[in-house]
């Protein structure tokens, strides 16, 4: 036994164990831990050349920066220091996560959009859209979160979204609840800092159950066939931030599973004025064009009524197409059309469903993959 491990057991006084529901809350509260305790073994403390900090400054709208120890010693900044944290890549993973739930700007007060304003991870800071208080509660809820305080925070959304339900506030009322939402799931078990996808994990067994179920709901509303399966689901998505970019995603599940390499991306030239209507019906006529890529055995549309209204409108190929409607999620199945008329049903699943699971997977994928690809275009139009 080294030196050090003996001494460390022959002066420790107490042995506590902490079960967590998450790698990432365990990170969370370890670096909280080290920086309150100071321990006297922590290797990180000891032996790191420059371990690896967040400030969180101590301005009007605060911002969120990454220090190393050495920069910490010589520039002494003013504001709130959390860590140290295992690696910068580690800090990385924390902060894309954290950033969903309580985003900040890091170009607070220029007048004009940032980046990340348009990939919803900056609530306008930098173009005067929340004002420097409601920042700051913001950013009090991210420096808890970064602490560890995941029931502190929950406690107080709740708190926040009793009294705006009470006001008849119910917008208001239903973020913080989405909010709620997203910490549980972000803190969950089965997520991991570093997944295939940025979502929460959809096992196999899970997967094959929600197919069995949605064969089941297909075969009760639609003209599925009985012997046909679900070997290829689509799901499509209209990406238009603010205007620019227009574009829509699709992507490819198989047997359940996201299939990477069969994702597309529509870019949308045709239409002057944005109007996901059109967008969707272009993507999915040019999408037809490419019988080649194996036809579909379900298409998911994210929206509501309109949305698979105007998709059955240039769908061609006989396979269901049905859509995720949000708050809440539930699936809008088109059962009849005659001419113009379509009848629906609006079928709500518990939020357990295996089935609501998948096709909420598949939205939010396609959402993701939308994005992605934003921003990659966004990159290469700066750098030109």
């Amino acid at each position: 036994m080294a030196p050090r491990i003996k001494k460390l057991v022959t002066t420790a006084q107490q042995l506590k164990f902490e079960i967590l529901d998450s790698e990432l809350e365990a990170l969370l509260i370890e670096a909280e831990l080290i920086r309150v305790h100071q321990p006297f073994f922590n290797i990180r403390l000891k032996d790191d050349k420059s371990p690896i900090y967040l400030v969180i400054s101590n301005e009007t709208f605060p911002r969120v920066i990454k220090k190393r120890k050495s920069d910490l010693i010589k520039e002494k900044p003013k504001g709130t220091i959390l860590g140290p944290f295992p690696s910068s890549a580690k800090l990385n993973e924390v902060l894309k996560i954290t950033r969903k739930i309580f985003p900040w700007c890091a170009h607070p007060q220029t007048d004009r959009p940032c980046f990340y304003y348009h990939l919803d991870l900056c609530p306008g800071a930098c173009v005067g859209q929340i004002t420097a208080n409601e920042y700051q509660e913001n950013i009090k809820s991210l420096i808890l979160f970064l602490r560890g305080k995941k029931r502190i925070i929950v406690k107080n959304l709740i708190a926040k979204m009793k009294q705006a339900a009470k006001q008849q506030q119910f917008e208001k009322a239903q973020l913080y609840k989405q909010k709620i939402q997203l910490i549980e799931e972000v803190t969950h078990k089965q997520y991991r800092l570093a997944p295939a996808l940025v979502l929460p994990g959809f096992g196999m067994e899970q997967a094959q159950q929600g197919l069995t179920e949605l064969r089941k709901i297909l075969q009760t509303y639609t003209n599925f066939p009985r012997t046909a399966k679900l070997t290829r689901i689509e799901g499509y998505d209209v990406s238009n931030i603010q205007g620019t970019n227009a574009a829509v995603s699709m992507v490819v599940f198989m047997a359940g599973q996201a299939k990477k390499q069969h994702y597309r991306l529509f870019n949308i030239y045709t239409l002057n004025t944005p109007n996901d209507y059109q967008m969707l019906q272009e993507a999915l006529q040019r999408r037809q064009n490419h019988p080649e890529w194996k036809k579909p055995s379900l298409v998911v549309i994210d929206g509501g009524k309109g949305q698979v209204r105007a998709a059955l409108k240039v769908w061609q190929w006989n396979n269901p197409v049905i859509g995720i409607a949000k708050n809440p999620d539930r699936l809008i199945i088109p059962t009849k059309q005659e001419g113009k008329k379509i009848d629906y049903e609006i079928l709500k699943l518990p939020t357990n469903h295996p089935t609501l699971k998948l096709i909420a997977q598949i939205r939010d994928e396609a959402h993701r993959f939308a994005k992605q690809q934003f921003a990659r275009r966004h990159t290469k139009q700066l750098l030109r």
